[in-house]
């Protein structure tokens, strides 16, 4: 095993989650490592993660507001619609939100912003990344390359050999 892939596979271990909830945290975790192996055309200081929707997710990304990822300030924010995505670089849309994907889409056309999705199989249509939770109940993502491409978003390969699915 590679020394790249054997540290992301330490960074991104497969999670059990308890059939009964949800483990938030570690969906945080994974938002958070994506984002540090994920190069944007252009970044400032801050890191801005916007939260479209009601989640938990939310909750575990506020903790670690103002830390360091890849030398800038990670900002966490909730948004109540696409249209106050801003400067964001990525986008976090949660689950009871994911009829609103459209709207990011086109809220976010021609921007580097990197769309994760808390629901399964979003990424087939639009998004960057949605999570899976696969039959064991282990936390895994599913990546559009293509998606990321357009939007001048390099994701490194050794995250992208941890994908679940990927086109």
């Amino acid at each position: 095993m590679k020394k790249g892939l054997l540290v992301l596979y330490f960074i991104f271990p497969t999670m059990v989650l308890s059939a009964q909830t949800t483990n938030y945290p570690v969906y945080a975790l994974y938002v958070i490592n994506i984002a540090k192996y994920s190069v944007w055309p252009v970044i400032g200081e801050e890191l801005h993660v916007a939260v479209l929707g009601k989640t938990k997710v939310y909750d575990e990304l506020i903790k670690h507001n103002g830390k360091s990822v890849n030398g800038h300030i990670l900002k966490v924010t909730a948004i109540e619609n696409p249209q106050q995505v801003g400067s964001s670089h990525i986008l976090y849309l949660a689950d009871g939100k994911s009829g609103s994907l459209d709207d990011v889409l086109s809220a976010t056309q021609g921007k580097a912003v990197l769309v994760i999705c808390e629901r399964e199989g979003l990424f087939k249509k639009g998004a960057g990344f949605s999570f899976v939770v696969m039959e064991n109940n282990t936390l895994r993502f599913d990546i559009n390359s293509t998606e990321l491409g357009k939007r001048n978003i390099k994701v490194s390969k050794s995250l992208s050999s941890l994908a679940n699915t990927s086109i």
